[in-house]
């Protein structure tokens, strides 16, 4: 009695056990290795540009409503765009710490949002550096050329203020170029993690 009990614990063991190795063995998990260094700075730089557009856009918005003027929609959708983008990296870097970071998912993401920067920059160059009457051409027209201007009053202020709204539209084109870059530089960085991984290096 007590061998038939040992033998039937034996197999109950036995059988167990290999149902946890065919088990084991039936699911593959699949390891993708990011360049870590690569993938901070691109993220890092990501977060900086939504976060300065989302700022610079924040305070055109206000300059509008205080000179009682219409809006532009694209103010509205670069605001939206670059809330995204921060909401973005900062899903990626949250999957990334608890190793569910999918390269397709990266790609797909990246795709959506390369689609969305380029069309806001599309709209912002028209915008910046278009024919006569844009932002540049009046800036260049109404203040870097007029050098007729100083002193201790409400004028050089108002002045001061041009300025900066001026080279401040220069810098959000400029950082909108950088990210739909690096967007489009995400999408090639995960196809090249799929590919390593396939390879299996």
């Amino acid at each position: 009695m007590s061998d038939l009990t040992t033998t039937t614990a034996t197999t109950l063991t036995t059988s167990s056990f290999d149902d946890v190795m065919v088990e084991r063995d039936a699911v593959k998990v699949r390891r993708y290795r990011w360049p870590e260094l690569l993938l901070s700075i691109i993220l890092l730089t990501l977060f900086v540009c939504g976060t300065v557009v989302l700022g610079s856009f924040s305070y055109f918005t206000y300059i509008q409503q205080k000179l009682l003027v219409p809006i532009p929609w694209y103010y509205y959708y670069l605001l939206t765009v670059s809330t995204i983008t921060i909401i973005f990296v900062c899903a990626v870097v949250a999957l990334y710490y608890v190793h569910l970071l999918l390269p397709i998912v990266v790609m797909i993401g990246s795709f959506i949002m390369f689609v969305l920067w380029i069309t806001g920059l599309v709209k912002a160059s028209i915008e910046l550096w278009g024919p006569l009457g844009s932002i540049n051409d009046n800036c260049v027209r109404y203040v870097y050329n007029d050098d007729l201007w100083g002193g201790g009053n409400l004028y050089t202020l108002a002045r001061i203020q041009q300025q900066g709204v001026c080279n401040l539209w220069q810098t959000t084109f400029a950082l909108e170029m950088i990210a739909t870059f690096l967007f489009l530089w995400m999408i090639l960085l995960s196809w090249q993690v799929i590919t390593r991984t396939r390879r299996g290096y």
